[in-house]
């Protein structure tokens, strides 16, 4: 198959050199040139790259962040051609996915999907297709879905190693992201950003920094993805506020009993989570 991927990234990158090594042609854009170059001179993307590729490969991946995809269906609606499908790497769905919607030409089918894997670090140099390896994978349609994308979808993520494939709408997408993700994060930061003690760098353990691996955020594209997903997340926000009200009255009241029952419910919920 050909392939045209938007952005090369942690995601686009690795997408383009994991997919070229199952046998797909692999061509390219970026907004600065060097990825392409290295991708070039890696041997993943194409000697004869160039935007014009585009309205020849069978499938577009778009991998920038969600409001600079917009912008490059917008500004190359022209390279764009009937037969082709479309789908994309981002973190939030249903803005997005409405916008494209309207975008993209007639006869463009589109399905979106999330790969559910990453890195603290970003970038190109930071690629790794093996990082998808048993990862899950949500496949996300919309109005525009053709019944063969989802075919396609599955292809790409057997050929990246993915685990569990999941079908799943926009607004429930960006629901879980919000819950599995985006608030794990605002959790892991908020906890670094509580912090007084001088000492505390000399006085961690595995918990801690189990927890706050991931506050070694990409600040950039996460600010993005909270204020895009901002209804989502507030709500998954404030239910976490509740929970954590709710375990700071039994402390202070010293319910020893129902503390127990609750931490026993967490603990039975999360061991449920590694049964497959």
């Amino acid at each position: 198959m050909k392939i045209f991927i938007v952005g090369l990234g942690i995601i686009g990158a690795s997408y383009a050199e994991g997919l070229y090594r199952k046998g797909h042609q692999i061509y390219a854009y970026n907004r600065s040139e060097r990825p392409i170059n290295e991708g070039i001179k890696e041997g993943f993307i194409e000697k004869d790259n160039s935007l014009s590729k585009l309205s020849s490969c069978n499938l577009v991946i778009l991998a920038l962040y969600p409001k600079y995809n917009i912008e490059f269906v917008k500004n190359n609606q022209k390279l764009f051609v009937s037969g082709q499908m479309v789908t994309d790497v981002s973190g939030t769905k249903l803005w997005m996915m409405e916008e494209l919607e309207k975008l993209l030409p007639k006869g463009v089918s589109y399905t979106s999907h999330h790969p559910m894997a990453g890195k603290e670090s970003s970038g190109y140099d930071s690629k790794d297709y093996d990082m998808f390896r048993k990862a899950n994978f949500l496949i996300v349609p919309g109005s525009r879905s053709h019944k063969k994308d989802q075919e396609t979808l599955r292809l790409i993520a057997n050929n990246l190693n993915f685990g569990k494939i999941t079908v799943v709408p926009a607004k429930s997408h960006d629901e879980l992201v919000a819950f599995t993700s985006q608030l794990t994060h605002v959790l892991a930061v908020a906890l670094m950003q509580s912090d007084h003690l001088k000492e505390t760098k000399e006085a961690t353990g595995d918990s801690f920094r189990d927890l706050t691996r991931i506050a070694k955020i990409n600040e950039m594209m996460w600010s993005e993805l909270f204020l895009e997903n901002k209804e989502a997340l507030v709500g998954k926000i404030n239910d976490f506020m509740e929970e954590l009200k709710y375990i700071k009255e039994l402390i202070l009241c010293e319910d020893k009993e129902t503390l127990m029952v609750y931490l026993r419910e967490a603990k039975e919920k999360r061991k449920s989570f590694d049964i497959h």
